[in-house]
This record gives C-alpha cells, structure tokens and sequence, in this order.
C-alpha cells in the first residue's frame, strides 16, 4: 500500500515567522510565574500571544491557500479562525497594559480553530495519495515538498508545545486563586450562619418571654365578668383571682373537674353558686374528703338536680309518698295498720302463703307447674287420680314434626355443627345444657350500632305450603351482657335463591342484663309463609354491644302455637355403626370418613386407610409397594400427587411432588431425609433438585440440571432437538437439521445440527449483527455508514486474505506518533532491491480458460533452492510464520524509492544534455560563424 505523505507546502516568508514566534514564546515563558489572576493577561503574556497569534495567521494563510489550490473547502477553518480573530484582536490591540480575559472562551475559540485545522490537514493528505499516480512526472516537486513539510510540521509542533505550556501555567496560577477565593467564600458564609441562628434565637426567646409577661398581667388584673382569657403559658392563678361573678352560670360541669380537685383552699366562701354549677356536676369522686365546708356552699344552693343517690338513713322528718318509692323488701311485721289489697299481690309461689286460700274462683294460672293429688274440669270431662288414670269424654293426641336439622347439635365441634350455618361469632357449647341439650352462644362484641347473625339453622323446603302457619321456640340464658345488647330469636322465611325476604321476618328481642339470668323460654307463634317463600329457618342475632349468651333446644313447627322441644329424630344418626346397610337420599354429616381397613405394609407406619375424607374436607388415597409409597391428596383448590422412594444408599431418599393449583401447575424433584412414609416432608427448598411450573400468568418455567423440553418430531429414533433448563438447543444424535421456517414453510434459517459438520448454517434473509448487515445480495453493509475494522482480539486490526479487491481508495495508516525507529529510507539500497526481483507472467491453477494474464513478483514456496528471485524483505508471512504472500505495502514504497533515484539519474542526465546542448549550440555558432 501507498504510504501518506504530508501535502505540499509552500515556504514563504510566514516561515520565518513561525520560527520567530518560538522565539518569542520562549522568552514570555519566563514571566509565567509571577501570573495570579487566571482571568487577566499580563503585559508579558499579551507580548507573548502576540507574536504566536502572528505564527498562526502565517499558518492559516499557507494552508488556506494550499486548501484551495486542491478544491478543499475551507468553510469551517475560516469561520472558526474569524471567531478567533475577533477575540484576539480586542486583547492584543494594546500590549503595553494588562487585560481581562475569559479563559474558558478562549480555549472553546482555539479548540475549535485547532480541529477545523487538523481535518483541512487531513484532507490535503488524502489529496496527496490520489495524485501519487502521477509521481512519475512530479518526483522531483514531491520530495521538495516532503523536506517542506517536515520541516514546517517540526516547527508548528515545538510551537505548539510551548503554547500548551504556557497555558498549562496561567490555569494552575488561576486554580491557586480560585482555591483561595472559595476558601473565603466558605468562612463567610458561616460567619452569616451563625449570625442567623444568634438572631433567631433571640427572637425565640423574646417571643417566649413577651408571653408569659402578658399573661401574668391579664390575670394579675383580674378576670372580668363573663370574660374568656386564654392562657398560652404555664401561669400561677392567685386564690380570689376569679369569683362567682366571673364564671357563667352552668358552666363547669363533670368534665371539667377531675377527681378530688376541688377542696376547700380553692373555693373562697360563697364564691360558687348554684347557678355556676350544672345539674350533676359534682360528684364524690369530684370533691375531696370534708374539701367543701357549710362557708362553701351558700344557703339553698344545692337542688334535688345536684344531687344523685341519697341514703334513706339521712331521712329523719317529715312525710314520705308511698306512690313515689319502690321497696326491694318489705318485712310484713312493719304492716301494723291499714288495708292490703290482693290486686296488687305479686306472689312467685303459692307457698310462700301459709293461709288457706280456700277456693280461687277466678284468674288463671298461667307459666306454672301444678302438682296436685288429683285433677279435673269442673263438668268432669276430663279427670286424673292420684295414681295417673286419665278419664276423658273426648281425648285428641296430635304429635309434631321439629323441622329444625339437627336440633340436638350431633356430631359439634367448635364453630363446626353439621345442618348449621355459623358466624365467625357462634360457637358450639356442650358445657351449658338445657335438659341435656347442647348449646349455639355467643361471647363477643358487635360493635356499636352493628347487627351480627351468628347462627342459622338449615332451610328447610316449603314444597308449595305457603300461605300456612309455622311456629318456634328455643331456650335462652344471659351469661351476662351490656344493656345496651339486643339478642333476637328469628323465624324467617327465604326466597328461591335463598334470600331472607324481609317483610315476613318474625322476631323475639331479648335485651341484655349485666348479670347472669336462668333460662328462658322464648316463643313465635302464628307466622304466615308469605306466597314467594321457598324455604323456612330460625336465625339467632346481636346487635350493638358486648354480650355472652346462648340458645338451646330450637323447635320449628308447622303449627300456629308454638310447641315444647322434641329432637328432629331420623334427621341425625349420632352414634352406633351401620353394617350392611344402604343409605339412600340422605345428608352424612361426620368427623373423618375411612374408606377399606388399614393398608397392611411395614411402610404404613402412619396407619393410612386406601382413602380418607377429613372434617376440613382433604380428600387423601395412599398406597404402597415394595419400592415407593403414593399419595394424593385433593383440597378446595388444590390437587397434590406425591412420591416417596422407600429405599435409599445414604440418607436422602428420592422424592416428587406435583401440585396443581387454579394458577399453575409445579412438578418438583429431589429428596427427602431420611425416609418419609408419613409423606410430611416437602420437595421444596434445599431438597429440591428441579423444578417444571406451568402458569397462565408467567408461562413455562424450568429449574435445574435435569429439566429439559424434547421434541421428537414424527419418529422415536432420535432425530429431534432438546431444550435444556438455559434455554440452549441440543441436537438428538441422528438429528440433521434445525429450522426456522415462515406461515407458508420457506425456510428463514436453516441450522445444520449433524454430528459430522456437514451441514451448514444457513439465513435466507439479511441478518443484522449490530452495525453490519449481511444480505443475500453478497454484500456487506454499514448501518450507520461507518468505517468497518477487522481487528484481532488481542488488539490490533487482523489479517484479510481475499481474491481481487476492487476499491476506490487506499489509505495505509503511517502515522507518525505510532512508529518508532524512525530513520530517512536509503533509496540507492531499496532500489537495488527492487531491481533485483524477477516477474513473472502467470494464472491460478483455479483460473479457467477466460481468465486474464496475471503479472507480479513469485514468492518460491515450492523449491528448497529459490528458482524465482524476491528478496525476503517482500514475503508475507502468516501467524505462524509461514509464506503467505508479497507485501505490497513495502513493495510499493520501494517503488517510490526506485523511482525517486531514477528521478535522480534523470536530473542528472538533463543537466548533462543541457549541458551538451550548450556545447552544441555553441559548436553550430561556430560552424555558422
């Protein structure tokens, strides 16, 4: 290849002055130290600019017109010299007196000029190498301008060199100063900061103190009637500062005093009268022990409105209205005088009258037990002896139906009663019984103003029975509840879909008591099914507070009077086995359903039947043979397979688990320690060993060594491909090929996945690798339109071998700063050497009959003694040192050097025929003479 040189240069008397600025630089230098202002130019250094600034006009105008003898545009250097100029011109006009400067401008100002510079430069280069193919008539003219231009680029470089350095020294002089002016700045601003914090302390503590004096003097001064004054700091009230005539009437009340603040040291005499004190204001939590004396309290201040609670012992005179007190007891022996009328006699037992009664001939008897020795209606229809006979005219024995399900509360477990509904707050209670009953209670809070159904026995079908009369009962104790607490017993009935329709709803409140009650017995009677009822239950509610109670022995009949408890008999089966029998058409309700005996295997060590049904309602089957236990197990939502090898070498003992969920489905893989016939243990964690999930959310998965995805095609022998946990592709041993075909089956890529290599790898469409695009027109592309290097990955660019290589330009990279070793080439010797090489005419052994001619020099690969002459110097070698070629690029250049001492003989034999040609001349001048 054709090695650059510079352009050519004309030296004129800018050269000169080039060399001068150098001087003149290095004297200004001397003066650099004493610089301390970055920003200003001192008269040294304006001198010193001044004649540099003079070898750079020189410069520019030299390859400004060079530039333009090559057709090279020069837009950008002669903006960006003008742009300098400008700047200059103002600094250097006077250079007897200092001047500011912006040094950050002035570098953008030079950076710019310098590149704009340097790709002129380049260009003029670039031109150089197009003309070289005229050398042969300009030899003499390019060697002149090579010596020109070295010469020129060796003097702009030590210019340069001490411009920079001149530079270099003024910004260390302006960083001192800057460093200086910072560190000022700095301990101003904590000089301003600490002032700032004095003044707000002080204005703190002069608000602080304004405060407290104005509140001292509005209550030194008194409080005025009726007035408010707010007190915003801690403030000593003086006794008698406020009287009675500086508070309103009513206005201290309960909240405003806390227990045993008031005494007597705080009430002056008569200064609190009634009128200041709301009705039940004061209580004895309010007022210390003997705080307020008869001084305190004025004559007729206090009202039965101030007082609460009074003891009956403090009564001593006067008349009591009967009408007005209710008595708890009443001992008779105080009775001595006046009339009891038995209208108003509340007896609870007969037998807590010791008199005859004689007969009673009128009321009923009603809630209560009789026992008599015998009985009977007064016609004697009806009679019963001592000894139980019954005597009737007309006897009528009706029985009912509970249609409560499970009204005995069989087969209960805490919140669990099977025919039931229960809320989060009903609980199932076999320790308090009515009569042997079991219990539904309650013993939570509601909440203020909440109702909360906390039981609900099972619907039971109206079958088309509307329009006719139900009736309930139930059983009810107070455990204790706040009074505020409303129970309610509801019979209610319920539409097609189950809704509760509310305008038939029939309940019975109960409000709470705050201590425990016996059981009562609670009634609905007569409740009419309305005509869209389909179904018909009892519920249990609270409402609005904290209460326990329960509810026992629930009766639903399809009566109009209610009716005593009866258990739903047939609904439950509570006890007992049943062999042999076939239940058809009914609810089972139980604890843990075993289907089969227990699995008879020495692996069974927790005593699994072949299939079980748990109250939770987990459906398991388990079985086991010699080399494995199996699980499954089905839950609301889940449906889990298990594996659980029986035999291990060492402790870890295979296991799998699959799991199936409604958002995926997980197979893993690993191990279990120790072995786990319980199936306890979890493949999960760090016993897992791989893992496949299945998720409509996330897709396929694959974890660990092991997992893979094959696909066999349309045969089992072998020819498909895997896809291993990495996502990576493995071939099958007898697979051929892996493609990427479109909707229409044309191959986009062809993989060869043989095991002999025989196949390729193949795109039938451009493929895009970064910025290169490989097309299927044998072509190579830039996508960005940039330079394409071949490098080698250890750095450096990389060897290209290739057939003809048509371009349309040759740039060998023969930069200076990149070489070392640099001498001036002895063109006699290389030369010689070129001389020395023997051409040949001749083709490749590839080349067919139409092929052209070929002409170079021949490197002898073949002959141990050289038959074809070509000097080592020329030879190409590989990375391994062996023949590879010609180097063209040194040939080339040996050319050059041919051709610039055939230029030489050429000058010398010019100058011999002129000076023949003189002699000549003159020999004819004589001849003619």
């Amino acid at each position: 290849m054709a090695e650059s040189n510079a352009t050519q240069v004309i030296l004129t008397d800018d050269g000169i002055k080039i060399i001068n600025a150098q001087n003149t630089a290095d004297n200004a230098a001397s003066g650099v130290t004493n610089l301390n202002d970055p920003n200003l130019m001192s008269v040294i250094e304006k001198q010193t600019q001044a004649s540099q600034y003079a070898g750079l006009t020189s410069q520019y105008n030299v390859v400004l017109a060079r530039a333009k003898e090559a057709s090279i545009s020069t837009t950008a250097l002669t903006t960006a010299y003008t742009n300098l100029n400008t700047f200059m011109t103002a600094i250097l006009t006077d250079t007897t007196k200092a001047s500011d400067v912006n040094r950050d401008t002035y570098k953008s100002l030079t950076d710019a000029y310098n590149t704009a510079l340097s790709n002129v430069q380049t260009a003029l280069s670039n031109s150089f190498n197009i003309d070289i193919d005229n050398m042969q008539s300009s030899v003499a003219v390019a060697s002149q301008a090579a010596s020109s231009a070295a010469i020129v680029a060796s003097q702009a470089t030590t210019t340069g060199n001490n411009a920079s350095q001149v530079a270099s020294q003024a910004y260390s002089a302006a960083t001192v100063a800057q460093s200086a002016g910072n560190n000022a700045t700095s301990i101003a601003n904590s000089a301003s900061q600490a002032a700032s914090s004095a003044v707000l302390a002080g204005s703190a503590a002069t608000v602080s103190a304004n405060k407290a004096s104005a509140d001292y003097q509005t209550l030194s001064a008194g409080v005025k009637d009726g007035s408010i004054v707010h007190i915003t700091t801690e403030t000593v009230i003086d006794k008698g500062v406020i009287g009675t005539a500086e508070i309103a009437n009513g206005a201290i009340t309960n909240a405003q005093i806390g227990n045993a603040a008031v005494n007597s040291a705080k009430i002056a005499n008569l200064a609190v009268g009634t009128a200041q004190i709301g009705d039940g204001a004061i209580t004895n939590a309010k007022i210390g022990s003997l705080a307020v004396g008869t001084a305190q309290i004025a004559d007729a201040a206090i009202t039965d409105a101030k007082i609460g609670n009074i003891s009956a012992n403090h009564i001593t005179t006067g008349s009591i209205d009967a009408s007005k007190v209710t008595v708890a007891s009443l001992d008779a022996g105080n009775i001595t005088t006046g009339t009891l009328s038995t209208d108003r006699l509340n007896v609870g037992k007969l037998s807590a009258l010791s008199a005859n009664l004689g007969n009673v001939t009128t009321g009923s008897l009603k809630g209560v037990d009789i026992v008599a020795n015998s009985f009977s209606t007064p016609n004697g229809s009806f009679t019963t002896d001592a000894n139980g006979n019954v005597v009737a005219s007309n006897l009528t024995i009706r029985g009912v139906t509970n249609l409560v399900y499970n009204a005995a509360l069989l087969g209960s477990n805490g919140s669990s009663i099977p025919g039931w509904t229960m809320g989060t707050m009903g609980y199932f209670s076999n320790a308090v019984l009515h009569d042997g009953v079991p219990s539904i209670g309650f013993n939570s809070s509601t909440g203020s103003g909440n109702w909360v159904n906390f039981a609900q026995s099972k619907l039971y079908p109206l079958n088309g029975l509307t329009g006719q009369s139900y009736s309930a009962s139930v059983w009810f104790i107070d455990a204790g509840s706040d009074t505020s607490l409303v129970y309610s017993f509801g019979l209610a009935f319920f539409d097609s879909n189950r809704n509760r329709i509310e305008s038939s709803l029939y309940g019975q409140p109960i409000s709470g008591i705050k201590t425990a009650q016996p059981w009562r017995y609670i009634t609905i009677d007569n409740a009419i099914a309305p005509s869209n009822a389909v179904y018909v239950g009892l519920q249990y509610w609270a409402y609005n507070g904290t209460g326990h109670a329960l509810f026992s022995s629930p009766m639903l009949t399809q009566t109009a009077q209610s009716t005593g408890y009866q258990p739903d008999t047939g609904n439950v089966v509570s006890a007992g086995e049943i062999d042999g029998s076939v239940i058809n058409g009914s609810t089972i309700n139980g604890t843990t359903f075993n289907a089969g005996d227990i699995i008879s295997s020495t692996y069974n060590t927790s005593r699994f039947y072949p299939t079980t049904i748990t109250p939770a309602g987990l459906v398991a089957t388990t079985g086991f043979n010699s080399m494995d236990g199996l699980r499954t197990e089905m839950s609301a939502g889940s449906f889990v397979t298990k594996y659980r090898a029986v035999h291990s070498s060492s402790n870890q003992y295979e296991a799998y688990d699959g799991v199936f969920s409604g958002e995926e489905l997980a197979l893993n893989s690993g191990f279990t320690n120790g072995i786990d016939t319980d199936f306890k243990q979890s493949v999960s964690g760090n016993q897992l060993t791989g893992q496949v999930v299945i998720s409509p959310l996330n897709g396929l998965h694959l974890w660990g060594s092991t997992q893979s995805i094959h696909f066999s095609g349309l045969q089992m022998n072998g020819t498909g491909i895997t896809f291993n946990s990495y996502g990576n592709i493995i071939a099958d041993q007898a697979s051929t090929w892996w493609r990427v075909t479109n909707f229409s089956g044309s191959d986009i890529a062809n993989f060869g996945t043989d095991t002999a290599g025989s196949n390729v790898i193949q795109f039938n469409r451009e493929l895009d690798v970064g910025n290169f695009q490989i097309n299927t027109g044998h072509t190579l592309t830039s996508a960005d339109n940039q330079a394409i290097h071949f490098a080698m990955g250890k750095g450096g660019a990389a060897d290209i071998y290739a057939g003809a290589v048509n371009y349309t330009s040759l740039v060998k990279s023969s930069l200076l700063s990149v070489k070392k070793d640099v001498k001036k080439a002895d063109t006699a010797y290389w030369a010689q050497l070129v001389n020395s090489i023997d051409l040949a005419t001749y083709q490749y052994k590839s080349d067919d009959n139409t092929s052209h001619i070929r002409l170079s020099s021949i490197v002898d690969d073949v002959n141990e003694d050289k038959q074809w002459q070509l000097p080592d110097v020329f030879v190409a070698r590989d990375e391994d040192g062996k023949l590879n070629g010609v180097d063209d690029s040194v040939l080339l250049n040996a050319t050059l050097a041919t051709v610039q001492e055939q230029q030489k003989e050429i000058d010398q034999l010019n100058g011999h025929n002129m000076e023949l040609e003189a002699r000549l001349n003159k020999l004819e001048a004589k001849l003619n003479g």
